[in-house]
């Protein structure tokens, strides 16, 4: 079966409905993800998708960003619908073959103290003093390199409501903040603008729910529905962690194996071979760069595991085969350096819930 990129139940009230509310056991609602996600795929592949070309716009990227571009709704031509002229703008100053998820909201910053606290000093701007706007328009962009940034950045001054950025790359309190106000709008893929419609609309159609208008632009429209859209087309950008519990993790594992445990109860376990002629050789720079490289075994193992909580699972992988049955998943996990930004760490993982046991399988 095709692994899952991203499986997200923040706010889907699909998922945990049918888990709690329907009472489906973990064989059950593994089976019933599994079929979702073919479901997903294969509408997909009728429309002409590759769902494979979509994991660098659906799972964080370690050595790309995310930026958060911010618009002054107060100035944009049509202020009666402030998200369309700066779509219009950000999606001219995108570079025509790249892939990204790009999510929009507002953040209303004149009454909001918490806001200005935050953002005012984080924004990357060309404007002198730059203070929030009363309401600021969002579009958040992922799988950016350096240079897109900038490039983008630079075109988007040309749009009297533009006001600058925020990096969103790395952890913060400003994108956890800003994040949970903004609602996944599309997937540009190439030429190909994909979106969500209305669930009584047959997939067969692809239909615009949006104001902005994608085909005048040059781009190819594509739509599915909500339903999967929402729950495997969704990106979710990284945040520290609010909550004790966290359904979306949960739910994560049983959409990768029919027996779950609780994360809570599993130990990371990294092999002695692995750790003596695999991390410590070969990954020894990576291991470096993160300050992990002096740790023992056991300290490396006892760091990972305090990361888990940090990020969402993705990547989940289910292969079960007569000579060879696996189940695995990937986290992106951050640690700080000293005098510079974070190292990112993309770590796989096998899930053994029998054992409870999270097996390292490869650093990256």
């Amino acid at each position: 079966m095709p692994s899952i990129h991203t499986l997200n139940a923040r706010g889907n009230v699909l998922l945990p409905v049918m888990r709690e509310c329907f009472s489906l056991g973990d064989a059950r609602t593994f089976a019933e993800i599994q079929s979702f996600h073919r479901e997903c795929v294969g509408i997909l592949q009728t429309k002409g998708i590759d769902y494979a070309a979509l994991r660098t716009a659906l799972t964080p990227q370690p050595t790309k960003h995310e930026v958060a571009f911010l618009f002054d709704t107060d100035r944009c031509v049509r202020n009666f619908a402030p998200g369309v002229d700066c779509a219009e703008a950000l999606f001219s100053a995108l570079d025509a073959k790249t892939t990204h998820s790009i999510l929009g909201g507002e953040l209303f910053g004149s009454s909001d103290t918490l806001a200005r606290k935050l953002l005012d000093p984080a924004v990357v701007s060309t404007k002198p003093s730059f203070r929030l706007p009363n309401t600021c328009f969002v579009l958040y962009v992922n799988n950016l390199s350096e240079g897109a940034v900038a490039a983008i950045d630079s075109k988007l001054l040309q749009l009297p409501a533009y006001v600058g950025y925020l990096r969103c790359t790395y952890l913060s309190a400003a994108k956890t903040f800003t994040s949970l106000n903004l609602m996944n709008y599309v997937i540009k893929h190439g030429d190909t603008v994909i979106m969500g419609h209305e669930d009584d609309r047959p997939n067969t159609q692809d239909y615009n729910l949006h104001q902005h208008d994608y085909v005048k632009q040059g781009f190819r429209l594509r739509s599915i529905q909500s339903i999967y859209f929402g729950t495997f087309l969704s990106y979710k950008p990284e945040r520290l962690l609010l909550d004790v519990t966290d359904d979306d993790l949960e739910i994560a594992v049983r959409a990768m194996s029919p027996v779950a445990a609780p994360l809570a109860e599993f130990t990371v376990f990294i092999e002695d071979a692995k750790f003596e002629k695999y991390l410590q050789t070969t990954k020894l720079g990576k291991l470096q760069k993160a300050g992990l490289a002096e740790l023992s075994k056991a300290e490396l193992e006892a760091a990972i595991r305090s990361k888990l909580r940090m990020n969402y699972l993705y990547n989940l992988e289910w292969v079960s085969q007569p000579t060879y049955q696996l189940t695995k998943f990937n986290i992106l996990l951050e640690f700080p350096r000293i005098g510079g930004h974070p190292e990112r760490v993309v770590v796989a993982l096998e899930y053994r819930p029998v054992e409870r046991i999270l097996r390292l399988v490869t650093i990256t």
